[in-house]
């Protein structure tokens, strides 16, 4: 056993893993969306698999017995290094191989690769638990581990991968890793005996195995629906689930300590307070966006982010409080040994697996956001209950069991709240008062239609007054028959109208559907047939409800959508297009941000034909100047023959390029450009490259989501457009 000096030194030294854990969890979950396609998807299978190989992990070290423990995890955390500095080259190896499969099987076959370090990850606790006195010491490593797994993440997101890059955060990663194990060594040769009664290996009992389970489904089911609520409520920005995330694990730590201190037997009613922690959930989902709303004026833009992220903090806080708790109870109520450890951690991380897959998978879309929480929550009551009737608590349990009954009494999820998106727009607002909010939420339209698919939450709203509609994706309206229609009717009326002296009846690659108006216009501008390629089903059924707008374009025979990620549709061989149109979401949103690096246009350019055209949509508003000419320089650094097109002057702005050198523009265009290449190339000078290693627009657009900048960004151009008129 270890000497209560060289403990301490361990149970700080296990921040290290816990950091590099999570660092190697948020890249490789990039690397797998990148080369699998679909973020949403990379993100449910990495962490199925990566969980799914801890729990692995967890068995092997249960079974390492007194005096090997150090050694064992010294060995398992340098095993993990070396695999990381590895699997760049792995994972191009899985992505060639798993060339023909669909979207789930690729991202299936390229999150295998990550087994073995997360294996080796694994194994961490469990050994430990054959050097430790008892299972609080464990309870209290398990905190720690947590803690650097907090740590990890932020200083990810906020500062090694804006500063550094993917691939040398994830070095850094490694390098925790390796020191980790390095010191677990040393202190391996440095510990003294502890003179202890040897005392069976014996496994978990049934009962403590399945409340590990249960806690770690539950919780994981329920941080699956917080994210949703996140992305909604802060807008999908690598920072706002960056800090959800990070506020679930800081929690699951204080719950862990608490655990700790209350010892065995707290397990059983930790159960029923993880369901009951639904409560103030459904409360807090009712009242954020007013708090928000509330938050601006004193915070303004600059801090509504963390501000607005703290808010959701507290609310969501005793969910993973609770779930730490039952795990830490767990450990310290386990018998003596590493067998029992590995074999909770196994459990543990096997409900977690099977309660965001679920959630992600099947709850969102068939039973929806709050159902998918109300499930969770009861099931995490009828075995708080069960545990509680078995050892003769049959008061307690039975007034537990009537907690469900008040869930009625609770406010709904309020779909028409969220759907309008208020904490992206709070910039717009005179008066942020509950009232204003209310009649902005509630008044003048109706929501028509809603979804909450498994990569976003869908939603089509109607104007009493004019009958415009509008189409959001958790709460950012990306589509409307008002105000947009002068975008959504260029980018599909421009490339065909310009390449038909070339291709009189292009074919037609369009990647993302929204209102479906874009397709419809490259149809009637000339197209042959148009390929739309959309990631979430349920944008598809959103757009049946444009069918006056976008002449019923679903039902006509020369349309085609085809549901898939658009860089996995891109990567592989396929035909080549005379015209590719581009218009994903914002580059601010995880995911989306994928869609604008030089990496992705260079894929576009294997799939459009030699003498053809492609149209790509860039904002202006919300986008910091140094971003928009960032995003011109990426893509002309693929496509320097390129017009800048301004579609809503002050908004929104089309790049159309050729391979081959431009085409002559037709004289009956609608639209003259306002920039050529020569004014392109001077407006984007000195702006870094966004690319997949450097993501630097996704990183830095957020920071000024609730800022005026089309007009600043007007400016660029106008400026640049001095210099000449475009040729």
């Amino acid at each position: 056993m270890l000497e209560p000096g060289l403990r301490r030194s361990v149970l700080w030294m296990l921040a290290l893993p816990g950091a590099a854990a999570l660092l190697c969890e948020i890249i490789w979950m990039r690397r797998v969306a990148l080369l699998g396609g679909s973020t949403g998807l990379a993100l449910t299978t990495t962490l199925s698999v990566y969980m799914g190989g801890l729990g692995i992990g967890s068995l092997v070290g249960g079974r390492v017995r007194s005096g090997q423990g150090l050694r064992a995890y010294g060995m398992a955390e340098l095993i993990a290094a070396g695999w990381i500095l590895a699997i760049p080259g792995v994972l191009d190896q899985a992505a060639l191989l798993s060339d023909g499969f669909g979207m789930v099987g690729r991202a299936a076959c390229l999150s295998l690769p990550l087994l073995p370090a997360a294996i080796m990850h694994g194994v961490s606790l469990p050994a430990l638990r054959a050097e430790l006195v008892d299972g609080r010491a464990l309870a209290r490593a398990y905190t720690m581990n947590t803690l650097g797994a907090m740590g990890g993440l932020l200083a990810g997101a906020f500062f090694l991968i804006p500063a550094a890059g993917v691939r040398q955060t994830e070095l850094m990663a490694a390098a925790l890793a390796a020191v980790a194990g390095i010191g677990a060594l040393q202190l391996a040769g440095a510990s003294l005996p502890v003179d202890r009664p040897t005392r069976p290996r014996s496994p978990a009992p049934l009962p403590m195995l399945l409340a590990a389970a249960v806690s770690g489904a539950v919780a994981l089911a329920l941080e699956v629906c917080w994210s949703r609520v996140g992305a909604m409520l802060l807008g999908g920005s690598v920072y706002a689930m960056a800090l959800v995330l990070a506020a679930f694990l800081g929690a699951l730590a204080i719950g862990a300590e608490l655990g700790r201190r209350r010892g065995p037997g707290a397990w059983r009613g930790g159960l029923g307070m993880l369901g009951l922690s639904l409560i103030p959930a459904l409360l807090a989902w009712r009242v954020l966006p007013y708090a928000v709303g509330a938050a601006f004026p004193v915070v303004g833009p600059g801090l509504l982010l963390p501000v607005g992220a703290l808010l959701l903090a507290l609310s969501m806080a005793p969910t993973p409080i609770a779930s730490g708790l039952v795990l830490a109870s767990l450990f310290s109520a386990a018998p003596s040994g590493s067998r029992a450890a590995g074999q909770l951690m196994a459990a543990n991380t096997l409900g977690c697996v099977v309660g965001s897959a679920t959630a992600g998978l099947v709850g969102l879309p068939l039973l929806g956001l709050q159902n998918t929480a109300l499930t969770a929550a009861f099931i995490a009551i009828l075995t708080s209950a069960a545990a509680l009737f078995i050892t003769g608590r049959t008061r307690v349990a039975g007034v537990l069991l009537l907690a469900p009954l008040t869930l009625p009494l609770l406010p709904s999820w309020d779909a028409a709240l969220y759907s309008v998106g208020l904490g992206l727009r709070v910039a717009d607002f005179v008066d942020l008062s509950p009232r204003a909010i209310d009649r902005f939420a509630r008044e003048g339209w109706d929501l028509v239609f809603y979804r909450d698919g498994q990569s976003a939450t869908v939603a089509v709203g109607e104007s009493t007054r004019t009958g415009n509609l509008w189409l959001s994706l958790n709460g950012k309206v990306d589509a409307s028959t008002g105000g947009d229609m002068p975008t959504q009717l260029l980018s599909g009326e421009l490339p065909v109208h310009i390449i038909r002296g070339r291709h009189p009846s292009p074919a037609t690659g369009i990647v993302g559907l929204a209102s479906g108006v874009t397709a419809r216009a490259a149809l009637e501008a000339g197209a042959s047939s148009v390929t739309v390629v959309e990631l979430e089903p349920a944008v598809v059924e959103a757009a049946a409800y444009f069918a006056q707008a976008n002449h019923h374009l679903l039902e006509d025979p020369r349309a085609t959508v085809i549901i898939d990620d658009a860089r996995a549709w891109l990567a592989r061989p396929g035909p080549r297009y005379p015209v590719l149109i581009s218009e994903p979401s914002n580059p601010w949103i995880t995911g989306v941000s994928n869609l604008f690096t030089v990496e992705y246009w260079s894929l576009t350019r294997e799939r459009l034909a030699e003498d053809g055209v492609i149209c790509q949509w860039i904002q202006l508003y919300a986008l910091p100047p140094k971003a928009f000419k960032s995003l011109v320089r990426s893509f002309t650094a693929v496509y320097p023959d390129a017009w800048l097109f301004e579609s809503i002057p002050g908004a929104d702005a089309l790049l159309i390029a050729s391979p081959t050198g431009l085409p002559p523009l037709p004289d009956d265009l609608s639209l003259r450009p306002t920039l050529g290449p020569a004014q392109l190339r001077q407006l984007s000078t000195g702006a870094p490259l966004n690319t997949d290693n450097r993501p630097w627009v996704e990183f830095e657009a957020p920071k000024w989501l609730h800022r005026n900048t089309g007009r600043t960004n007007r400016a660029l151009i106008e400026a640049a457009a001095a210099g000449g008129p475009p040729r």
